[in-house]
């Protein structure tokens, strides 16, 4: 897909899910995914393209923390691709978004990304949350297709408050307590909790 169908197909899915944002903000979102699409090529980031990926990994992400109404710092769990984190972080405008991504490409490629939008407050770390033993002060973690195993849970409730807020987004129904929403046209659902919920 060439970068002008790939910003039109953006523009489109945001639109279809009632979200406009102001110039700025949809031409971070257009770095964002275009860099995505680049670094794809070269390495497995996603096996999503053109509409979907547009759809699933930036408009998506936006449409939940929109909903959700959610501001301040945010740590977004196994980056990899970059989604949910980034979109979620320029969509908001969030004031820090830590990237915790163990792989040393898909480190390298958050970075990158970073580096591109010119914003120091995009954070990469590169390690293992059950290797982590410091976490910074966030109002909100975010998972997007990992399994609420118990080891995961632990290492959660040993770094962070008990009242922060854990955005888990997946495609299956895992049994969890806290507020599920489901995105409109979409297999992807989304379950709102506080660490103490668990």
């Amino acid at each position: 897909m060439s970068p002008s169908n790939l910003t039109s197909t953006l523009s489109r899915e945001l639109s279809q899910l009632g979200i406009h944002f102001p110039p700025e903000t949809e031409a971070k979102l257009e770095i964002f995914i275009k860099e995505l699409v680049h670094w794809n090529r070269k390495m497995n980031l996603t096996s999503l393209g053109g509409r979907e990926l547009a759809r699933r990994l930036v408009a998506e992400p936006c449409w939940i923390g929109q909903q959700l109404q959610m501001s301040g710092t945010m740590l977004d769990l196994g980056s990899g691709n970059g989604s949910p984190g980034i979109p979620l972080y320029i969509g908001c405008g969030l004031r820090r978004a830590d990237l915790v991504e163990a792989r040393l490409k898909r480190a390298a490629f958050l970075r990158h990304v970073a580096s591109r939008l010119g914003d120091g407050n995009i954070v990469v770390n590169r390690v293992r949350l059950e290797d982590m033993t410091t976490a910074p002060d966030v109002d909100w973690i975010t998972l997007q297709g990992v399994k609420p195993i118990e080891s995961l849970i632990q290492a959660l409730r040993r770094l962070f408050s008990p009242t922060t807020f854990i955005v888990w987004i997946t495609s299956g129904e895992f049994s969890l307590p806290g507020t599920k929403i489901a995105v409109p046209d979409s297999k992807t659902l989304v379950r709102v909790l506080r660490l103490d919920q668990f």
